[in-house]
């Protein structure tokens, strides 16, 4: 492709971005492939163009080698050529008309201007990604970094807990993970992505002039993330042999900042929380090793209602005191596949959190994407018949059933599930139950912890998990803290429904005593 069709290209695209506006796609893998679908429709408009342009470039190459023959005839003998009537009026023609043809087309840019109208149609109702969504999406690979012990080095490679997911970076990728990581302020992350990009770099089959500049500019962003971490004199170092290589670098200008300022006191990156060990450990499918554990088990269960004589349910025990079962099979992939449908007609919104009002927080305490379905469909009547059978609860209480998509690195740091003094209108109670249905399995991550109890659960499709919220006294239940790991690889789509406390007097009636006290001294 010639330098002026990629200009021209490149032109096109920056135009179209200026335009467009922000949407969100990096929280949920349901509106990535949404993406992924207006990329390919960019893919064949942009080939669309390069292949009319370089028919047009066809054209004027044949217009220029025709008039260069007529010259190297009329070279011979200049008098004799235009003693010609014909010669003579091809170039009057081409004067008068040829010339002026040739340079409207190029003005005009007729494919340039069709390629601008097809993209301006492609994002009519498909916004394009901006820059928070890339440092998002930065967020969410940090994440992972940081919650299952992956270096920047196997990831680039595709290498995820040993297993090879069959995708890698190049060394511009890490580059670019860098450079958001080091304005993101996480400057030990970013120091590693930049070494790896250098790594990836040098490793290239490439004149090493070609690499002198690129390694310069990754040598600038080492010094001064090493700058801001305390480093002062490995940032110099980094610097003084890129200045010395070349005086009219843009790393003298930062080498003289470095001079002037002094380097910060201490680290500004973000610390982490109290609770980040433990949750992490269970992310990675580790426990706590506890002195003493009551005995769980499995069983079949055709007592709880009568629905289940014929098909009883497959119980799993993971806690007790409070309860904590896992109901295996309760949705076939037939009825997954309807509430997924159903869920798609929907639009998918950003979750959020009750009560949360810095919606940077907010996007980094839940990276999912949501929509609520009724019970209105024979499915959706059929899961709410289900709950109602297992839990034993007034279902006039219950929520309508909320469905979440979890995109890159997909997470819901630990929470509770109940209100406590911030109930929601047009609901009588806190929520009294939790019903989890696991609507896909997980390839990598994704797990279900609790981290107070020391347990942590793996996506399985089709299962259930249920749980209380608040104790009989309706006290809220604090060792219920829960919450979803990053999805490592693969698409996590779960499904809940709350039950609200208001009449569930019968259901589950209070103890002669006040268990309440079992949360007391805990705080969220």
């Amino acid at each position: 492709m010639s330098r002026h069709c990629q200009r021209l290209a490149i032109l096109a695209l920056i135009l179209l971005l200026g335009v467009t506006v922000r949407a969100e796609y990096y929280s949920s893998v349901s509106s990535m492939i949404v993406l992924g679908d207006v990329e390919l429709e960019l893919l064949m408009a942009t080939r669309d163009f390069l292949k009319a342009q370089q028919e047009q470039l066809e054209t004027y190459r044949d217009f220029i080698v025709n008039i260069n023959n007529e010259h190297i005839m009329a070279s011979e003998d200049f008098d004799d050529y235009l003693g010609n009537p014909l010669h003579a009026f091809k170039l009057l023609k081409r004067m008068v008309k040829d010339w002026k043809d040739l340079y409207e087309n190029v003005v005009a840019d007729k494919p340039l201007e069709d390629f601008r109208k097809k993209m301006l149609e492609l994002t009519a109702d498909d916004a394009f990604p901006d820059l928070d969504e890339l440092r998002g999406a930065v967020k969410g690979l940090a994440r992972l970094q940081q919650v299952y012990n992956l270096t920047a080095y196997d990831m680039a490679d595709g290498v995820f807990n040993g297993i090879y997911e069959g995708a890698q970076l190049q060394w511009h990728d890490c580059f670019d993970i860098a450079v958001q990581l080091f304005e993101l302020k996480q400057y030990k992350n970013a120091i590693e992505w930049f070494m790896v990009a250098a790594d990836l770099l040098r490793q290239l089959d490439e004149d090493e002039k070609t690499k002198q500049k690129p390694l310069a500019e990754i040598h600038e962003y080492l010094a001064l993330a090493n700058y801001q971490l305390g480093h002062s004199e490995l940032a110099h170092e980094l610097l003084d042999p890129v200045v010395d290589l070349d005086s009219t670098s843009p790393a003298e200008s930062t080498r003289e900042y470095l001079n002037y300022n002094p380097p910060p006191s201490k680290c500004h990156e973000e610390q982490g929380f109290s609770w980040f060990s433990n949750y992490t450990r269970l992310c990675q499918g580790r426990r706590v090793p506890e002195s003493t554990t009551t005995p769980l088990k499995c069983f079949l269960d055709s007592k709880r209602h009568a629905i289940f004589r014929l098909a009883p349910l497959k119980v799993e025990q993971v806690h007790l005191d409070p309860d904590i079962n896992v109901y295996h099979g309760i949705l076939t992939n037939s009825h997954i596949a309807g509430i997924l449908e159903q869920a798609e007609e929907h639009v998918m919104q950003r979750s959020g959190v009750a009560g949360g009002k810095d919606k940077s927080l907010i996007r980094d305490l839940r990276v999912s994407q949501q929509t609520w379905l009724n019970y209105s469909s024979p499915i959706m009547e059929h899961v709410h018949d289900l709950v109602a059978a297992i839990s034993g609860f007034d279902m006039k209480s219950a929520e309508i059933m909320q469905v979440a998509n979890y995109g890159v690195g997909g997470q819901y740091e630990p929470h509770p599930d109940y209100f406590d003094y911030l109930l929601p209108a047009g609901y009588e109670g806190d929520r009294i139950s939790t019903s989890m249905f696991y609507l896909s399995d997980v390839a990598q991550g994704g797990y279900t912890v609790f981290t107070r109890l020391n347990v942590f659960l793996r996506p399985i499709k089709g299962a259930m998990v249920m749980w209380h919220n608040l104790h009989r006294s309706l006290r809220p239940d604090v060792r219920t803290q829960h919450a979803g790991c990053p999805v490592l690889v693969g698409s996590k789509r779960i499904g809940n429904i709350w039950i609200h406390s208001g009449h569930q007097e019968f259901s589950r009636p209070c103890e002669l005593f006040n268990d309440g006290e079992k949360s007391t001294g805990l705080t969220l």
